[in-house]
């Protein structure tokens, strides 16, 4: 264990948590609290591993930029005239000022407030006015000097902007394999689209918790015993909690890489959830999907896939106790044509927003339970609680590599 980690977690912690799930404790409380586990989580996991931060139809057209800070760091989003869309270190190398101020649609290039530089839409410096006294100089009147915008690998799959804040995260569609692999069983992932109001913005839908990351990550599609106690929905089904009167559980478990998932077959649920009005996810979209998921890929999203719908949810830690949430469905292309459609996406923002509401009076009290001297790690009830010793150990693995 290095000298940055040590000072955040002991070695007996540390092995508590590495340990069979029989034996396993969670990660200690502080991880959950403490300022300094959380700056060294920000470098050694999400520098290290692609990160969830913003849809890709949120920025729909060339010429569409909008700015945002990720975890302190002033970026800017930038759709392309090649209809690629990057993400940039919002700072201008000359005068270290915001490059862009303000969320934008339809420019040719981004004029910089301060002194004027400007840049296209691939953050190549295109113009220095002045720079030599030369009203119209461009890039070369800086000689040897950097004048373009820092870019940050991204990539947009599955409707989301990944960034990869390192540089050194590795393939993305090796990393998003495993999850292709079990949603693709009966989910055509690749021709669903975003919701969208009647005036065809997308239905994307912002919350704050007042807890970690991870302990929203660890209830959203990990957590498997809590429905029955938390959610009026899973109270009045006869088939949840998730086990059979012979013991055997009613899902089946994926934990590979970065995906830590639960499925449940129709047959496992089919009494849990509203009928499907709408035509389905499915590559066939009059059949009914065999299957539902609960999907987390570690770190930062997680994504249950139910009949006619995928919803992408999207944790972006702002401080240890604090989470900000994006959420946003997507349906095939038919569904969106249905008549019902707007009914039937105002009733599941409904429902969601009860569920959300449940959950978050869970987590934090959770957080604010973390403030207690006593209990400071937790056991796991190993019929349940795979997933989550599963992704704890994700955690841990990155903060000691």
């Amino acid at each position: 264990m290095d000298n940055e980690l040590a000072g955040v977690i002991t070695q007996t912690e540390r092995d508590a948590v590495m340990a069979p799930i029989a034996e396993a404790m969670s990660l200690p409380a502080q991880a959950y609290t403490d300022d300094a586990w959380f700056a060294l989580e920000v470098g050694r996991v999400f520098r290290r591993n692609w990160t969830g931060v913003m849809y890709g139809c949120e920025l729909p057209d060339a010429g569409d930029v909008r700015p945002f800070d990720l975890f302190d760091m002033p970026l800017v989003a930038v759709r392309g005239a090649d209809g690629r869309l990057r993400i940039f270190h919002n700072i201008v190398p000359y005068d270290g000022c915001l490059a862009v101020m303000s969320k934008r649609q339809g420019l040719d290039e981004i004029e910089t407030y301060y002194h004027g530089l400007v840049y296209d839409l691939a953050g190549k410096l295109i113009r220095a006015p002045y720079w030599n006294t030369d009203p119209k100089a461009g890039p070369e009147a800086l000689g040897e000097r950097e004048g373009g915008l820092a870019e940050i690998r991204s990539e947009v799959r599955i409707g989301v902007l990944f960034v990869d804040l390192g540089g050194d995260a590795g393939d993305i569609d090796t990393w998003l394999k495993p999850w292709r692999a079990l949603a693709g069983r009966d989910y055509d992932v690749d021709r669903l689209v975003p919701a969208r109001d009647a005036d065809g913005k997308p239905l994307i839908e912002r919350r704050t918790v007042l807890s970690n990351w991870k302990t929203y990550q660890e209830n959203a599609s990990i957590n498997l015993l809590h429905e029955g106690f938390t959610h009026e929905i899973y109270r009045r089904s006869p088939e949840v909690p998730r086990v059979g009167d012979d013991g055997k559980p009613r899902f089946e478990l994926t934990m590979e890489g970065a995906l830590v998932a639960f499925a449940h077959s129709r047959q496992m649920s089919g009494q849990t959830y509203p009928p499907i009005t709408l035509p389905t996810a499915c590559y066939d979209t009059t059949r009914q999907p065999d299957w539902g998921f609960f999907t987390t890929i570690y770190p930062n999203v997680n994504i249950p896939l139910l009949d006619a719908f995928m919803k992408v949810n999207i944790a972006i830690p702002t401080a240890p106790g604090v989470t900000e949430l994006q959420h946003l469905r997507f349906y095939v292309p038919e569904a969106l044509e249905d008549p019902g459609f707007q009914a039937e996406e105002a009733s599941l923002v409904e429902l969601f927003d009860v569920i959300h509401h449940e959950d978050k009076i869970a987590i934090e009290a959770v957080q604010s339970a973390r403030r207690s001297p006593v209990w400071r790690q937790h056991y796991y009830a190993p019929f349940w609680d795979d997933l989550h010793c599963y992704f704890n150990q994700l955690v841990m693995a990155d903060m000691e590599r």
